[in-house]
């Protein structure tokens, strides 16, 4: 499997992790928590299991137009046995060394993702005409990357800011979706790009203005990105729609 060195942090589902983990510790230090190595690695290590096994699902479904599905069709027994072993540590780390309120959040959170997997692989279609996958990604991705920040939570704004997260990831997976069939972004992502960023600027600019500058830079990149789409290839433009998602990268340092 020929590749481009590139396209590898895809294809090893390492992308998701980074990019939640960098919007972890940013909700942690703008909400004024404490973020401690473990419940971070948990993050990343149930994000990753997350994603290898929907991609593997749809691998194992015949699903493999995108490198990212072939090469889980291809390599699942090599991956399989370090995808138990990940599941297995992870979850004993969390029942025997997260805080009880953690751990609980954090298992109604896995449980949901659970439910997701099941839902959209035992009945595709229907999930996909409800055009509710894209959705429910970015909800559970949304409260998953925040999970650790929710004790800070104090005011509607910072609900707000959370919320605007979410419609940033789903934003996210429907650009993806798009590009991969060589169209242009949908009118839809348009408008809420543009309701992210007014929103952000009139409602966090006070209380939140890192998070809200953030949430807005990655609303407008993946506009942006969308602008720039015909000079890049679609395997160019998955990668790059991650990368538009790294922007807490460009505020940590005010907040650290």
């Amino acid at each position: 499997m020929h590749t481009r060195p590139w396209l590898w942090p895809n294809l090893l589902s390492l992308d998701a992790p980074i990019v939640a983990l960098l919007w972890q510790v940013l909700f942690v230090r703008c909400f004024h928590g404490s973020l401690g190595t473990l419940p971070a690695a948990l993050l990343a290590v149930a994000v990753w299991l997350i994603y290898v096994a929907d991609r593997t699902l749809d691998a194992w479904r015949g699903v493999t137009e995108q490198p990212r599905h072939e090469f889980y069709g291809r390599y699942w027994r090599a991956v399989l046995p370090i995808w138990i072993v990940a599941l297995a540590g992870g979850a004993w780390l969390a029942w025997s060394q997260l805080p009880g309120r953690l751990f609980f959040e954090g298992a109604v959170v896995a449980l949901c993702a659970g439910l997701y997997l099941a839902a959209v692989h035992l009945a595709p279609r229907l999930l996909r005409r409800a055009g509710s996958k894209e959705s429910a990604v970015a909800v559970l991705f949304g409260l998953g990357a925040s999970l650790a920040a929710w004790p800070g939570v104090q005011t509607t704004g910072d609900v707000l800011a959370i919320l605007l997260f979410s419609c940033l990831c789903w934003m996210n997976c429907t650009a993806i979706d798009d590009w991969e069939q060589r169209h242009e972004l949908r009118p839809s992502i348009i408008a809420a790009a543009g309701l992210v960023a007014v929103i952000a600027v009139c409602q966090l600019r006070e209380h939140r203005p890192i998070l809200g500058a953030a949430e807005t830079a990655g609303a407008l990149g993946l506009v942006l990105l969308d602008r720039l789409q015909r000079r890049y290839s679609p395997e160019a433009l998955r990668v790059l729609a991650d990368v538009v998602l790294l922007t807490p990268i460009l505020f940590l340092p005010v907040v650290l």
